[in-house]
C-alpha cells in the first residue's frame, strides 16, 4: 500500500509540474497580446480582475464540490474545463472573445488546491508539510521552464495562439494521465497509518460520517451541498485566514512590481530579469524539497511560521536599500525560502485546524482569499509606485511585519496553538 501511495504521489507531483508549466507558457505573453488587440492598461487590469473575481467566488464552491464528489473526479474535470478555456483563448482574435475565454479557467482552475486535498487523502497528518513542500517544489519547476519555452514559441508566427493551444493540450494530457494512473480514494481505501491519524478525532469523523458515505455521489443535493459548509469551524480558522490574506497581499505586491522595480532601479535588461525570475523559482523549489527536514528540525509549526515571517520582513526591507542586482540575488535567497515556508505551513495549519474531510473546501477558501489579494495588489502596487519605486517593497515588508505581530499576539492569547509534531 505504501509503495502504491508513493507511485500515486509521484503522479500528483508530475501533474502539478504540468499544470504550472502549461500556464507559464502563455501567461507572460497575455498582457502584450491584449495590447496588440487594442486593450488599454485599464482593460488589461480588468482582464486580470475578472480572473481573480471568478477565482474568489468559485474557490470554496469547487473545493466543497470536490470534497463531496471525490477529489480525483473533480481534479480531472477541472483540468478538462480549464483546457477548454485555454483552447478558446487560442481563437481569441478580439477582446470580447479573450474575456469570455478567461471565464472557464477562472471558475475551474483550482487544480493545485484539489491536488493538495487529494494528497491529504493518501498521506498521514505528520507527513503533510513535507509532502506539500515537495509538491510545491516540483510544481515550481514548471515556472522555471515554462516562460523561456513560451518565449521561444511566441517568436513563431501566431506564437500566442500556438502557446495557449499547447497549454490546452498539456491540460488534456494531464487529465488523461490522472484518469489512468490515479485511483479515487474512498474511506475504506485509506492506509492504516492514515486511519490511525484520523482516529485521533473520532468525534469529527462520526459527526460527518454521512457526508463521507456520499462522497462519490455526483448527484449530491444542493441543500446538503450548502449545509456541509456549516461543518467547518470558521470561528477557529478566521485568524489563520487573515494572516494568509495579509502575507498574500504582501507577496503579490512584491511580485507584481518585481520586473518594473528591477528595470527602473537597476536598469536591468529583459534577459537579466528573466534569469533572476528563474533563480527565484529555483530557490523556491529547493526550499520546498528541504521543507520536510526544516519542519522536523523545528518540531513546531507556529515557531517556524514566526521565524519565516520575520525573515520575510527583513528580506523585503533589504530589497528597498540594496545597491545593485548582485545583492538582489543574495537577498532573494532568504526571501524565497521564507515565502515558501509561509505558504506550506499556513496551508498545513488550515487543514490541521479544520476537519480533514473538508480539506478541499478549506483550501478553496484559501484560494479565494488569495484571489482578493490578486484583485487588490495590482491596484495598490500601481498607486504606490507613483510615489516611489520602492514603495511596493516597503508595503510588502509592512504586511509581513503585521503578520508577525499577529502571530505573537495570538500565541500570547492561546499558547496551546503552538503545535508540536509527534
Amino acid at each position: 500500500m505504501a509503495e502504491a501511495n508513493g507511485m500515486v504521489l509521484n503522479v500528483i507531483y508530475l501533474s502539478g509540474f504540468l499544470d504550472l508549466f502549461g500556464v507559464s507558457l502563455f501567461l507572460p505573453l497575455l498582457s502584450s497580446y491584449a495590447m496588440d488587440l487594442g486593450a488599454s492598461s485599464t482593460v488589461i487590469g480588468m482582464l486580470g480582475s475578472l480572473y481573480g473575481t471568478l477565482q474568489f467566488v468559485a474557490g470554496p464552491i469547487v473545493g466543497k464540490w470536490s470534497d463531496v464528489s471525490g477529489h480525483r473526479h473533480a481534479l480531472i474535470l477541472c483540468l478538462i474545463l480549464s483546457a477548454f478555456g485555454y483552447l478558446l483563448l487560442g481563437f481569441s482574435y478580439s477582446l470580447v472573445i479573450m474575456f469570455l475565454a478567461r471565464i472557464p479557467s477562472g471558475i475551474f482552475k483550482h487544480s493545485q488546491n484539489i491536488s493538495k486535498a487529494y494528497i491529504t487523502d493518501i498521506t498521514p497528518k505528520d507527513h503533510h508539510s513535507a509532502v506539500f513542500g515537495r509538491f510545491n517544489a516540483v510544481s515550481s519547476f514548471g515556472f522555471i521552464l515554462g516562460p523561456p519555452v513560451g518565449g521561444h514559441i511566441a517568436e513563431l508566427p501566431g506564437g500566442f495562439q500556438l502557446a495557449v493551444t499547447v497549454t490546452g493540450g498539456i491540460f488534456i494530457l494531464n487529465a488523461g494521465m490522472l484518469w489512468y494512473f490515479v485511483p479515487e480514494v474512498k474511506p475504506g481505501d485509506l492506509t492504516t497509518e492514515t486511519m490511525r491519524q484520523k482516529n485521533r478525532v473520532p468525534a469529527a469523523l462520526n459527526a460527518n460520517n454521512k457526508e463521507m458515505k456520499v462522497r462519490n455521489n455526483w448527484t449530491h443535493s444542493l441543500a446538503q451541498f450548502l449545509k456541509s459548509f456549516q461543518n467547518i469551524d470558521w470561528r477557529n480558522l478566521c485568524d489563520i485566514f487573515l494572516i494568509k490574506l495579509i502575507l498574500g497581499i504582501g507577496a503579490l505586491l512584491y511580485r507584481n512590481q518585481y520586473t518594473l522595480f528591477l528595470k527602473t532601479r537597476f536598469n536591468a535588461s529583459p534577459s537579466t530579469i528573466g534569469y533572476m525570475m528563474s533563480y527565484s523559482a529555483i530557490a523556491s523549489a529547493c526550499a520546498g524539497f528541504m521543507m520536510g527536514q526544516i519542519v522536523k528540525w523545528y518540531n513546531n509549526d507556529t515557531k517556524l511560521l514566526h521565524h519565516a515571517t520575520a525573515m520575510m520582513f527583513i528580506s523585503l526591507i533589504m530589497t528597498a536599500i540594496v545597491p545593485n542586482v548582485f545583492w538582489m540575488v543574495v537577498i532573494g535567497t532568504p526571501l524565497a525560502l521564507s515565502t515558501s515556508i509561509c505558504r506550506v505551513i499556513i496551508t498545513n495549519l488550515i487543514i490541521e485546524k479544520g476537519h480533514e474531510h473538508d480539506s478541499a473546501a478549506l483550501l478553496g477558501v484559501g484560494q479565494s482569499i488569495m484571489s482578493i489579494g490578486r484583485i487588490v495588489a495590482p491596484v495598490l502596487a500601481g498607486f504606490s509606485s507613483e510615489f516611489s519605486v520602492v514603495a511596493p517593497n516597503l508595503i510588502s515588508a509592512s504586511c509581513s511585519f503585521i503578520a508577525f505581530l499577529m502571530l505573537v499576539i495570538l500565541q500570547q492569547i492561546s499558547p496551546k496553538e503552538s503545535r508540536k509534531i509527534d
